[in-house]
């Protein structure tokens, strides 16, 4: 994809959205050399009107009309246009409006003056200092360039040939063709420089595109990983990041009987199901702002609280609960030949999180709140959200529990457990 982009430079021309891209970023980075370019040719333009006082004295109060009442004026109205964010996109069209009237100005100014006057012959010379104002100091893109010399070079042609009919004479003859001669010569160093600078511009916007594309996709990719704000700190320095949390909420989903199913289906079957379901819970997990922690064979692991914490992590996490599980309730799995079931457990309090691994990162958390909403889970009952007292306690309010009574908990003894039923009507 780069080659051919680098490949299009070339032809000074990208694929629209980069294009659209490369056209701000242009912009942006040549506003400032091309006010002062600007300004430059305004005061090179009026201090010229000096010239005229001894160059064209018969036609110097028409000159000066040309100069200061249509010229000057179109210039400063582009310099004005340059501080108007609305209106700077047609920057470099209005640009190559002020290169066309100030070339076309001086063809006037050619056209209109005696052949007794210095100017009539001399004035051309204004024309090649318009060539290189328009081609290289304003930063026109190079066809908007070309387009405003081209109207310049067709306007002196027929100010030439028609008005001041120099190829009725020998002596005008030749004035004419040294005049299209430099003219020309002009115009063809002036393209090639304002190809080679856009051709450039358009390389080195290409590489900064480039580098930019890359270390997004490498933040995309670390963001999905880890936590935005884990991630963030992660990026800004390479230290050991580990935090305690004195309130979160932990929520385990495991699904029942998975070993005999996944020995039961084709591998590809069993990964396919894994698959849809657990992009459906990452989906919940987005919509409720919680954290996936990992995903562990069948199992899948939330937190709330962690690493920015929240009041409603129970709460939230509950929610989420009744969501997951209503999702596979009424989804069909493994071609509609097994309907699935899952246990959710629950449990609160504080734990700790942190990032483990230099290569490959891995956002943790882990304590005692941490292991016993893994027991809850894997002592709880398909189709339920199994909790602790802890949970319990920040959700009786907002939650209808089934107070299931004292039971036996690997690593923990007598526990007391609730259901979850489901949530309670808001009061009105």
């Amino acid at each position: 994809m780069n080659e051919s982009l680098y490949a299009q430079t070339n032809r000074l021309r990208f694929p629209e959205e980069i294009e659209k891209q490369f056209r701000v970023d242009y912009h942006r980075s040549t506003r400032s050399s091309t006010r002062i370019a600007l300004v430059l040719g305004l005061f090179l333009y009026s201090l010229f009107g000096i010239l005229d006082i001894y160059a064209v004295p018969l036609s110097k109060d028409t000159v000066w009309f040309i100069r200061y009442i249509i010229v000057a004026p179109v210039t400063i109205l582009v310099f004005a246009t340059s501080y108007i964010a609305n209106l700077q996109k047609y920057l470099q069209v209005l640009m190559c409006v002020a290169v066309a009237v100030s070339g076309l100005g001086i063809v006037a100014m050619i056209a209109i003056t005696r052949e007794v006057e210095f100017g009539n012959r001399f004035y051309f010379t204004g024309l090649i200092l318009i060539s290189m104002w328009g081609y290289g100091l304003l930063r026109m893109r190079f066809w908007y360039a070309v387009l405003a010399n081209l109207i310049i070079m067709v306007g002196y042609e027929y100010a030439t040939i028609a008005i001041k009919q120099l190829l009725e004479t020998e002596t005008g003859t030749v004035i004419f063709i040294m005049h299209n001669f430099f003219f020309l010569g002009a115009n063809v160093i002036g393209m090639f420089t304002s190809y080679t600078l856009e051709r450039y511009t358009r390389r080195d916007f290409l590489q900064k595109f480039t580098i930019t594309m890359q270390r997004d996709q490498s933040d995309k990719l670390l963001f999905n990983i880890l936590p935005e704000r884990i991630a963030e700190k992660l990026k800004q320095s390479n230290g050991v990041i580990a935090e305690e949390f004195d309130s979160t909420s932990v929520l385990f989903a495991d699904i029942v009987d998975f070993t005999p199913i996944s020995a039961s289906f084709d591998p590809h079957a069993v990964v396919n199901m894994l698959n849809d379901m657990f992009s459906h819970f990452d989906e919940l997990v987005d919509k409720y702002g919680v954290e996936k922690i990992q995903v562990a064979g069948d199992g899948y692991m939330v937190a709330a609280g962690v690493p920015t914490p929240r009041p409603d992590h129970a709460k939230v996490l509950a929610r989420l609960a009744f969501d997951m599980l209503d999702y596979v309730k009424r989804e069909e799995f493994l071609g509609g030949e097994h309907r699935l079931n899952i246990r959710i457990g629950l449990n609160s309090g504080s734990l700790i999180g942190g990032v483990i691994g230099r290569k490959k990162y891995y956002y943790a958390i882990w304590g005692d709140t941490v292991n016993t909403a893994s027991r809850m889970e894997s002592h709880g009952q398909g189709g339920r959200i199994q909790i602790t007292r802890a949970t319990h306690e920040l959700l009786k309010d907002d939650f209808e529990c089934e107070y299931i009574g004292w039971i036996p908990v690997k690593g923990k003894g007598q526990m007391e457990v609730w259901h979850l039923i489901a949530e309670k009507p808001k009061r009105k």
